[in-house]
């Protein structure tokens, strides 16, 4: 239980760090009537009355690869203008600008214009200073003149917000609301160059691998996400912020769903691949199908939040060893995407991937333990057997082993064994002369009797060492002893290396 409470710890105090940063402040234009107008005269502000303008939302309103005039209505109340200030209009949005407040030019970010060359593009967030003087209480009339001419993506919404407030730099306020979410960056750095290292070891190296890159999209994805508030870059630079929050959401889904067929699908590397391809191919349609970057990164991330629930319900019936735990982390990733539908992107999505790579890091420590353990385990077993290798050529063996056969006891010289194979309630005895013959008893039973220059390397074969010729590994990573008569006996994988070190040693 402890990670998940570390988990819900970790949300729940992000939450709540975030909660007093989401309020902007600040006036807001009138968004649901503005009047855009062509502009047919750079240097003229136009007839807004004109039959060439259109009444539309703000939101609605699209400068890329045009040149236009707008005009909006902001509203003051007496409180709006309170304190000395400086104020401040801010223009957040895709598109370079020049801005007027009831007919007084304000400034510009950059310089629209109607042609590529022409323009210079602005920043994507900007403020314009507004004297006190220019702005009264009421109704105050603000025209822009927009344009976008430079960038190669096309966005569903390109002019984010215009207000009127206090005079500061938008960023300082983005970064009030990215504040809670940059303490994940911590623990996705720690993760990916741990694991990452882990992985390079060769420790449960695919495992590690996964951990390590989707910590790394996290951490990437975090860091595109509050450039915005930390640099303010030119508006072309927000198609290039924007493919990378995509491009490294829908790697972190794709990794998340690569970890849980590792450890609970059981099936081989192809099969797991094929499927991962299939749930790729489905986030590729809906990046495609679905408009605005933020619909395309949170119906991509929730197909693969999907994806990871259907998986781990089929495994839960299937009484598959730790998939409840994974299914409820899912549906708690599930759910936090649709209770903050608007701002899981922007903010709670690196407080639930924190907690989530929390829950899979503890996972995957467990495994490690598990691995380094079973791996000491065939350290010692290898050493033994280097150990009785190198004995085993200077021993003489006992010169013969009593054998049964319906009734009959046969004295054989052991120097003349080559293996013994268990055959069900029979032992098959190779010679060295390359006969064969079946006798009464058991592997077991014999093994006790054989002297140290024999071998039990398999559950069915024991080798006598005196002829063992060479060892090697075959295409699928499976190991054989090669013995001078041309019969070959499986070796495991993890010993070969100490086997092949004993086999090369001469004998003193």
């Amino acid at each position: 239980m402890k990670p998940f409470c570390i988990l819900l710890a970790a949300i729940a105090a992000g939450l709540l760090l975030s909660v007093p940063a989401h309020g902007q402040p600040g006036v807001h234009v009138e968004t649901a009537n503005v009047r855009v107008c062509p502009a047919g005269d750079p240097v003229r502000m136009p007839d807004f009355s004109a039959p060439a303008c259109e009444t539309m939302p703000l939101w609605s309103v699209d400068p890329q690869g045009r040149h236009l005039w707008v005009q909006a209505q902001l509203v003051l109340r007496a409180e709006n203008l309170d304190g000395p200030g400086p104020f401040g209009l801010q223009v957040l949005a895709k598109a370079s600008s020049e801005a007027w407040i009831n007919g007084a030019y304000l400034g510009a970010n950059g310089r629209p214009a109607g042609t590529r060359d022409a323009e210079v593009p602005g920043r994507m967030d900007s403020v314009i200073y507004v004297p006190r003087t220019l702005v009264q209480e009421g109704e105050n009339t603000v025209v822009l003149r927009l344009s976008a001419q430079h960038g190669l993506i096309r966005l569903a919404a390109p002019i984010h917000r215009v207000a009127f407030g206090p005079y500061r730099n938008p960023g300082q306020r983005m970064i009030l609301a990215y504040w809670p979410s940059l303490i994940t960056f911590g623990a996705f750095a720690i993760g990916c160059l741990f694991f990452g290292v882990t992985a390079l070891r060769g420790e449960d190296r695919e495992g590690s691998a996964i951990l390590s890159a989707a910590s790394l999209f996290a951490a990437i994805q975090l860091l595109a996400e509050v450039s915005r508030s930390l640099y303010p870059y030119p508006y072309p630079v927000h198609e290039i912020r924007l493919v990378t929050i995509l491009a490294c959401a829908f790697g972190f889904g794709l990794c998340l769903n690569a970890y849980l067929l590792l450890r609970l699908s059981g099936l081989g590397v192809r099969a797991r691949m094929l499927r991962l391809a299939g749930l790729a191919a489905i986030m590729a349609l809906i990046v495609i199908v679905v408009p605005g970057f933020d619909g395309k990164t949170g119906f991509a991330l929730l197909a693969a939040v999907a994806a990871g629930i259907i998986g781990s319900i089929i495994w839960s019936i299937g009484k598959r060893p730790g998939a409840p735990a994974y299914l409820a982390l899912f549906c708690a990733f599930a759910a936090l995407m649709i209770a903050f539908p608007t701002d899981f992107i922007d903010t709670y999505f690196y407080l639930a991937a924190g907690g989530m790579l929390i829950f899979l890091f503890y996972h995957q420590a467990l495994t490690l333990v598990g691995e380094r353990q079973r791996r000491q385990a065939e350290e010692r077993r290898a050493r033994q057997l280097e150990t009785a290798l190198a004995e085993a050529r200077q021993r003489t063996a006992p010169a013969q082993l009593q054998l049964v056969s319906a009734g009959r006891v046969d004295y054989v010289p052991t120097d003349r064994i080559v293996q013994l194979k268990g055959a069900g309630d029979y032992v098959e005895v190779h010679y060295d002369d390359g006969r064969t013959a079946l006798y009464n008893g058991s592997l077991a039973g014999l093994e006790a009797e054989l002297p140290e220059t024999f071998l039990r390397v398999h559950r069915s074969h024991i080798v006598n060492t005196a002829f063992v010729n060479a060892l090697e590994r075959d295409a699928s990573g499976i190991g054989r002893l090669l013995l001078t008569q041309g019969s070959e006996v499986p070796v495991s994988r993890r010993i070969m290396p100490k086997v092949r070190s004993a086999l090369a040693s001469p004998a003193d």
